[in-house]
């Protein structure tokens, strides 16, 4: 009897990705596994051309955000310092560096066919030393370094009273949304400044969050995330309400979200643990995807079938990579 195509696809994959091991940043909370599918969904559709709702969509950067600061936390303790860096450094910055590559590459390809050797002048540059050779490479440093800092802090903070620290964490947070909100009405700054004020508030944030998940009781761990998330979207209403949606929305609705995943005892699905480690692959592939089907497919008249078609193929390609010499890149 043949199977049904969804079964068949499941089963593939699932098989592709055995062998990949964990990386630092992937929970097997089931509901995490899920949200960060989820997130990456809203980031290729946040960076498509005339997209809608894109102020919803840009949760998924937040979100990404604020895992990976409270899986650094929940996950750090045991770790020391030199130990933690090599394998941010292995995740985090080596992936970079390839890609940094990589795109310069398909810059230096794409001026040679039209001729236009001024559009490279950008590779050249400061910015390119923060940034990299695209403008979403530069998460990669953003969260290696502002890694290194919730690693050090929660190594600190550990004899202090912990929901002193939690509460601490979490009004800072939402304090360090401010310069975001009332920065985009002004001057504009050069890359990655505006990236990196709107990812501050995610690392007090996700500070916060990682130390509920420290507590050793699933009662404590969920009413604790149950003040950080009621904290920070009282905030973020605050802020929406002087007219600031941007952060305001997409914070509010990251930190929620994260929150209930964390305290929503989901059933795992083979498929989503198998497909969440994916993300990261496609989040560095995508804008290479979207470049390649928007000669195809025109966004603003076919938008939901260019997101699907962008995270499908791109997982497809970090699928491919898994299980090669490249793997470490994805």
């Amino acid at each position: 009897m043949a199977l049904p195509v969804s079964q068949v696809l499941q089963e593939w994959i699932i098989g592709k990705t055995q062998s990949i091991p964990a990386p630092l940043s992937v929970s097997r909370i089931a509901a995490i596994d899920r949200l960060r599918i989820l997130a990456v969904i809203g980031i290729v559709w946040f960076h498509a051309e005339e997209a809608p709702y894109r102020l919803i969509s840009y949760t998924g950067l937040p979100v990404f955000l604020l895992i990976f600061f409270s899986l650094v936390v929940k996950r750090g303790c045991a770790d020391t310092t030199t130990h933690f860096l090599k394998r941010r450094w292995d995740r985090l910055m080596m992936p970079w560096l390839f890609w940094c590559v990589l795109y310069a590459l398909c810059k230096l390809a794409k001026a040679a066919c039209i001729m236009d050797l001024s559009s490279l002048y950008g590779l050249f540059s400061v910015k390119t030393l923060v940034v990299g050779t695209n403008p979403h490479l530069w998460y990669l440093p953003f969260a290696f370094l502002s890694g290194i800092l919730v690693h050090v802090l929660n190594g600190r903070t550990l004899r202090v009273n912990n929901t002193m620290v939690i509460v601490t964490a979490t009004i800072v947070g939402v304090f360090a949304l401010v310069p975001h909100a009332i920065g985009i009405s002004g001057p504009p700054l050069t890359e990655p400044l505006p990236q990196w004020r709107f990812g501050l508030a995610a690392i007090p944030l996700g500070f916060a969050v990682g130390r509920c998940l420290l507590m050793p009781s699933g009662e404590t761990q969920r009413m604790l995330l149950s003040v950080v998330s009621a904290i920070t979207v009282g905030g973020c209403v605050v802020l929406y309400s002087l007219g600031f949606a941007s952060p305001a929305v997409p914070y509010g609705l990251a930190m929620l979200l994260v929150c209930l995943a964390y305290g929503w005892q989901a059933k795992d699905r083979v498929f989503f643990s198998a497909a969440a480690p994916l993300t990261f692959g496609i989040y560095l592939i995508h804008p290479l995807v979207a470049y390649g089907l928007k000669q195809l497919v025109v966004p603003s008249q076919h938008f939901v079938a260019f997101v699907a078609l962008t995270v499908c193929i791109s997982g497809l390609l970090t699928l491919s990579l898994v299980n090669t010499r490249l793997r470490r890149f994805v």
